[in-house]
């Protein structure tokens, strides 16, 4: 398969999170006109049968199988999208974040099978989430079950909230809903952060707005000053939105974290898909 062909990846085990990730990512592949990639990586077990090394093709077939399976119910719910399938041995966050180099969006469950229960979000999605080169989506929580009808975006200014501004409009857009954006306290250095210095970040904000404005006429956008720390103030908005956008690092962040400190505080905590933006 030709990595130019990716699109938009989906990583896939059959649990149920992993269906939510599914129908999240056929989703954007029809609403950007990109193909579908499906994909599953399996490891070699370590152990052995008695008297019999484990046959490869009882490790891969199965894999196969349930790839393609998640392909026919992307075909048959969105009949226009080229779907790919992709099976590799390896890890899972090893595999997505190769992939992610040449991938439009990866998209991933917050837990699949084999992850320890009592986590909020499993290793593969937090290591995707960290350290992919596009911009992943969390599953976490079902937005349709409870009403959501807005994209909320984190905002403090820096590169990276900026990118993800955009591309909370853009989604916003995609899905025919609001985008609301939230200034709140950076985590660090709270007391330098004053009252005229969130004006002059809304400021920023509503710059960036208004040119995605004028690339998609009619979209409706709002921003919103909150007087407590990042991560209270997302976490309480998060629950009437249907997609939480965050940069992958803010103002304040530590040099060298591959996903700060509040991005991952939302991809664990979150009661809504997160998308984070590197």
């Amino acid at each position: 398969m030709d990595r130019d062909e990716l699109g938009v990846v989906v990583g896939y085990d059959g649990s149920a999170q992993a269906g939510q990730a599914l129908r999240w990512g056929a989703a954007e592949a029809a609403g950007r006109e990109v193909p579908l990639t499906v994909c599953h990586a399996w490891d070699w077990p370590h152990h052995e049968w008695p008297g019999e090394l484990v046959p490869l093709e009882l490790v891969r077939r199965p894999a196969q199988r349930l790839v393609k399976a998640a392909a026919a119910w992307a075909g048959r719910h969105h009949p226009g999208v080229p779907v790919n399938t992709l099976t590799d041995r390896g890890s899972p966050s090893g595999l997505l974040t190769d992939l992610s180099a040449d991938a439009e969006l990866i998209v991933v469950g917050s837990r699949g099978y084999g992850e320890l229960r009592g986590l909020t979000v499993g290793s593969v999605s937090g290591h995707v989430a960290g350290r992919a080169r596009c911009p992943v989506i969390v599953m976490g929580g079902d937005p349709e079950e409870r009403g959501a009808r807005e994209v909320l975006v984190g905002f403090d200014g820096s590169p990276a909230s900026r990118a993800a501004l955009g591309f909370a409009a853009t989604q916003a857009h995609r899905l025919g809903c609001p985008v609301h954006a939230v200034i709140a306290h950076r985590e660090r250095d709270r007391e330098a952060d004053t009252l005229e210095l969130r004006i002059q970040t809304e400021g920023l904000a509503w710059d960036e707005l208004i040119a995605r404005q004028r690339v998609h006429p009619g979209l409706q956008a709002s921003v919103e000053l909150v007087d407590e720390p990042a991560r209270h103030a997302l976490l309480e908005a998060a629950r009437k939105a249907r997609l939480l956008v965050v940069g992958a690092r803010g103002l304040g962040e530590v040099r060298g974290l591959l996903l700060g400190s509040v991005s991952q505080a939302m991809v664990h905590h979150a009661p809504c898909p997160v998308a984070v933006v590197h």
